[in-house]
């Protein structure tokens, strides 16, 4: 499922501050998706039979805190879906993000969803954020990765489970994480 956040999206707020780019939005009116791909993402979800669902979208959903592009300027939207998530009871739900020009896994415990929900950011194939020295991520799990790197998913469809690989330049396995998806 492959969602656009920025067509639609309200307007960034500038941190007048300037130390980070971006603060947070109040605004209950502000959105990330717009009515009508909200609309159109509710009944892909409540409809939905698949076994696993893997949720594209451009931007951080769970890593809130660097001031850059993220979900969590809408703080209301990123609720949202987690809570439609909940609701729609789309089973085995991982996100896969991007545009930070580093890797990361992010990972949270949502109330009603039997699994953590995974925030998979794998960006860097043709450049990477080589200078990055740290940020504040309370959702990460393992390390940043700043090098060029791509996302690899493997799914054992026997175990029920997904391991999330980060894969080097030269093949190498930069850092991975299992999900396993077995009812409780």
């Amino acid at each position: 499922i492959t969602l656009d956040t920025r067509y639609f999206r309200s307007d960034l707020n500038l941190n007048p501050s300037g130390k980070k780019r971006y603060i947070k939005s109040q605004d209950p009116l502000s959105t990330m998706l717009g009515d009508e791909q909200w609309k159109w993402l509710s009944e892909t979800l409540h409809n939905s039979e698949a076994n696993y669902h893997i949720i594209l979208t451009s931007i951080q959903f769970l890593s809130d805190q660097h001031g850059f592009e993220t979900w969590g300027n809408f703080p209301m939207e990123q609720e949202r879906l987690k809570s439609l998530l909940v609701l729609s009871e789309a089973k085995n739900p991982i996100i896969l993000s991007g545009d930070r020009h580093i890797s990361e896994f992010s990972e949270v415990e949502v109330k009603g969803l039997d699994h953590t929900l995974i925030d998979f950011t794998s960006s860097g194939m043709t450049h990477a954020y080589t200078n990055f020295t740290s940020e504040e991520n309370p959702t990460r799990k393992g390390e940043v990765i700043s090098e060029k790197s791509f996302g690899i998913l493997n799914f054992d469809l026997k175990n029920e489970s997904v391991n999330l690989q980060m894969i080097g330049q030269d093949g190498n396995v930069l850092q991975e994480i299992n999900q396993s998806f077995k009812s409780k």
